[in-house]
């Protein structure tokens, strides 16, 4: 029974004051660690492929085409997952999504580390996105539902920073791992335990160790009480008070917690998964929402295509300079010239079904000391756009993103040397920090009631374009290495005047019930 003030009044709060007054302190500390590192979870289980794939290459027989394919795989399962684990993760809740995408995701890896066939070792590498799918999809939620408003965005942005921290341990790790020579065989099996192999089970260790990390962490608050089940989201409220303010739980100020927001629960109960996912979808689609939807959905497409595409393929691009440059000291080297050095190794690859006759998976340690830079200067790009972002305006950063990139990427091009190519591309590849300004747009361009869904819906077209910019650089840099860039360009150019036609003040009025 709740207890009564001293006038014999229950103290009924609404839940967003009841939050706030748990204050900020230990638990959202552990919160934030858990997401964030969720985040970087997600991070390294759909990356991990660009410096795992180079490395693996002869011992798993890869054409160029299975290399690509195996490169986005991840994200085809993210796509696939990404609408089922939002319905599950409002209908069976958050925090269970985390815990068994995280853990299983980590399973898969695991058994990919002693699969001696290519095949199996891509639907496994499928079926590890369609779970991290789930991480992918929930953990922002998750966060953001132990916060008052004042500390939601703060959070969120901060986050945002395990994102860098993901691709500093990547080829941090990689470093350490990869250059080592030593192989064991399984004969059970029938593999050569390699270098790689380990990698792969060193890289899912923070997935299965946040994982667990999260299943002693409790159910999100705002999740319990949009369930109706109040007195356990005012415990786990006094949890967070105790915690925070090493204050004695009676002196949480709250007994009853006001819940006004019981709509979209309503719905969820009433309709089955399919006709709920509709619902939340169609307002998208409809009167001045759906101009709006195309342009992001365009612009998520756009971004994550041209820059996860290339960033997917630098270590092999990378590679094979220094591989020139080993093989042809004194050469001024240019990057289609390293790139098709090998050239010979693919005499029959328009129909991109022929492994490699020379098959090198030697992976210089070169490439590895860059991807680290650009991880860090990820860090650093993420702190300064969340200093300027107001200052200079989402769309005028993000058009400056597009142009500056563009022509470091076309720049490439004309110039010779191994230094000078890797600082451009990389300048380049820093426009994937341009994905955070694409989600400030989308934030601000929609109205509260479908926010939820134009995020989620505009970043599955940017995850198919990920995969579709991962499968299709591969062929292009083999085949039409020169003209590249142009085609990025091109795709840059309309990305600008998409950006440019957003409206500068462009919060739209309430939808009608």
């Amino acid at each position: 029974m709740a207890k009564l003030t001293k006038e014999g009044e229950i103290k009924s709060v609404p839940f967003d004051k009841a939050i706030s007054l748990t204050g900020y302190g230990c638990f959202n500390i552990l919160i934030l660690l858990a997401t964030g590192g969720g985040l970087m979870c997600v991070i390294i289980e759909t990356m991990c492929m660009m410096f795992i794939t180079p490395a693996a290459q002869c011992d798993l027989d890869l054409t160029l085409s299975e290399k690509g394919f195996l490169s986005s795989v991840s994200f085809i399962g993210v796509v696939a997952s990404s609408y089922m684990w939002g319905y599950l993760a409002d209908t069976r809740g958050r925090k269970r999504v985390l815990v068994v995408s995280l853990a299983i995701s980590s399973i898969t890896t695991m058994i990919c580390s002693i699969i001696p066939w290519d095949w199996l070792f891509i639907i496994l590498r499928f079926i590890n996105g369609f779970f991290i799918g789930g991480a992918s999809s929930v953990v922002y939620a998750y966060a953001g539902e132990f916060h008052d408003n004042h500390y939601r965005p703060k959070v969120i942005s901060w986050m945002s920073t395990f994102v860098a921290f993901g691709n500093m341990y990547l080829p941090g790790l990689a470093w350490l791992v990869l250059p080592q020579e030593w192989q064991f065989p399984v004969s059970i099996i029938d593999i050569n335990f390699r270098p790689w192999r380990l990698l792969l089970i060193l890289y899912t260790l923070p997935c299965l160790m946040c994982a667990l990390f999260m299943y002693y962490l409790p159910e999100s608050p705002k999740y319990l009480i949009s369930q109706g089940r109040k007195k356990e989201a005012l415990d786990v409220l006094r949890k967070m008070y105790v915690t925070n303010t090493k204050k004695p739980e009676d002196t949480y100020d709250v007994d009853e917690i006001i819940w006004e927001d019981l709509g979209d629960n309503d719905v969820k109960k009433n309709y089955g998964m399919f006709k709920t996912m509709w619902k939340q979808t169609v307002p998208l689609f409809k009167g001045a929402l759906l101009l709006k939807t195309i342009f992001m959905c365009y612009m998520q497409f756009g971004v994550f295509a041209s820059n996860a595409g290339i960033f997917m393929w630098y270590p092999e691009i990378l590679n094979r300079m220094s591989h020139y440059i080993i093989e042809r000291p004194g050469s001024e080297v240019s990057l289609c010239t390293a790139v098709l050095f090998e050239e010979d190794d693919f005499s029959n690859f328009t129909q991109f079904e022929y492994p490699m006759k020379t098959c090198k998976d030697e992976v210089k340690t070169q490439v590895f000391l860059v991807s680290l830079v650009m991880a860090v200067a990820y860090a650093i790009i993420y702190l300064i756009i969340g200093c300027i972002i107001n200052l200079v305006g989402k769309k005028q950063l993000m058009i400056s993103f597009v142009t500056v990139t563009t022509i470091s990427g076309l720049a490439s091009h004309f110039v010779y040397g191994y230094e000078l190519i890797q600082i451009l591309v990389g300048f380049f590849l820093m426009g994937g920090a341009a994905i955070g300004v694409t989600n400030a747009i989308a934030v601000d361009l929609f109205p509260t009631q479908v926010r939820g869904m134009a995020l989620a819906f505009s970043m599955m077209f940017g995850r198919i374009g990920a995969m579709t910019g991962t499968n299709l650089v591969g062929p292009i840099i083999y085949n039409a290495c020169d003209y590249l860039f142009y085609f990025v360009a091109a795709e840059h150019l309309v990305l600008i005047i998409v950006v440019f036609l957003l409206p500068s003040s462009p919060r739209l009025p309430k939808l009608l019930p």
